[in-house]
């Protein structure tokens, strides 16, 4: 059986979909390179922002129109269902369903759940900037919170915590085989454990840092960094191996915090923030921020990019974007016109791009709009190293 892979998905999907391209590969299916020449066409689905749902939507049409049986995977099929239905896929595999991709073959000579975790993408063409030293490793997908605007919640569930032995194990092995650098990835890392119990987000690094590489820390959410405050900013202040860290933060308001329903501790986590930022200028500190949320005034967006501009190295500055699903549409809050939040997250861009030293962009944009961001990034990521 030949098949052919396409996706626009996050990163703990690309390892998921990497995963399932061995388990296929070990039950003699073959990949190819050009969709023409496949039998089955998998297109994994984005839908946490329009840009990506526009993406995928036009993907899967053109698999389509090579009249092969399309499989679509991922998000969108719980973020936009009629969308879907109306495209009429040969089949669909919500994200949290990726163990259902076993159903597609018979004779099974290897089951999914021997099929080792990958820490590699498909094909180079997945990443940004490909590093043959730099693994990734997902360690929960899912999300603990449940952010009344966020759509991609209805994508990718409650949050699944993979066991901290099984973590551990491959970061061994990842070290032992010459990896330099190792990036903890996920949907909401700072929760993980919380859903198994009997570890933690800080136990896991306590126990991976004394014989792993570089350390790159992803999709902290701003509660989690506060809730372990006392074990994660001590960890982060003295270890060394530690290179990078995102905190998402999406506000410094207070009252847009809660309509949010996140808890208002940004403002508290402040001095944290900045005494790490002092003492660890090797860091690379990332983070995301929301403009144009319903009843947000262009004070309290000032006041955000000022709380950013004087912690963070890296911004993606995010417009809010309404989708029909997501619970905030019941809410009763009034919506602003999205030339106005267009003209506030321009002049937020321009406004970070005169603070020198910090790299700014737009989040939730169409993944090659990405790949600009990643050499500035290595060159921030080395002006950072010499410091140190």
């Amino acid at each position: 059986m030949n098949y052919f892979i396409k996706d626009n998905v996050c990163v703990p999907y690309k390892l998921i979909l990497s995963r399932v391209n061995s388990f296929l590969n070990l039950n003699n299916w073959n990949l190819v390179t050009d969709e023409k020449n496949a039998d089955i066409c998998i297109i994994g689905t984005c839908g946490a922002f329009h840009s990506l749902k526009d993406e995928s939507i036009k993907n899967i049409k053109s698999a389509q129109k090579n009249k092969i049986k399309v499989i679509v995977y991922g998000c969108l099929i719980k973020i936009s269902p009629e969308e879907i239905k109306a495209l009429q896929p040969d089949i669909t595999i919500a994200a949290s369903d990726w163990y259902k991709f076993e159903e597609l073959v018979n004779p099974l000579i290897v089951p999914l759940s021997d099929v080792f975790q990958p820490s590699e993408f498909v094909t180079k063409d997945d990443y940004r900037l490909y590093d043959p030293s730099k693994k990734f490793i997902y360690i929960q997908t899912g999300c603990s919170s449940d952010c009344p605007y966020c759509p991609h919640k209805l994508g990718i569930g409650p949050l699944k915590s993979r066991p901290e032995n099984e973590i551990i194990d491959q970061i061994k092995f990842l070290t032992e085989n010459d990896a330099k650098t190792i990036v903890l990835h996920g949907n909401d890392t700072g929760a993980y454990g919380t859903d198994i119990g009997n570890t933690s987000y800080p136990q896991l690094l306590k126990k991976i840092l004394p014989f792993s590489p570089i350390i790159h820390l992803t999709q902290v959410n701003a509660d989690w960094g506060y809730f372990y405050k006392d074990e994660l900013f001590p960890i982060l202040n003295t270890e060394k191996k530690i290179k990078e860290f995102q905190i998402l933060i999406q506000t410094s308001s207070n009252r847009l915090l809660k309509l949010m329903k996140r808890k208002p501790i940004v403002q508290d986590i402040h001095p944290y923030l900045k005494k790490l930022k002092k003492n660890r200028k090797d860091i690379i500190f990332r983070t995301d921020i929301i403009i144009g949320y319903p009843t947000s005034t262009e004070e309290e967006e000032r006041m955000t990019l000022d709380y950013v501009a004087e912690i963070f190295d890296e911004v993606a500055v995010h417009a809010f974007e309404r989708f029909s699903h997501t619970k905030i549409e019941k809410m009763g809050l009034p919506f602003f016109q999205q030339d106005i939040i267009e003209d506030r997250v321009n002049k937020a861009l321009e406004y970070l791009k005169t603070c020198q030293e910090i790299l700014v962009h737009r989040g939730g944009q169409i993944y090659e709009t990405m790949l600009n961001i990643e050499k500035p990034k290595e060159k921030l990521r080395n002006r950072n190293l010499l410091i140190d």
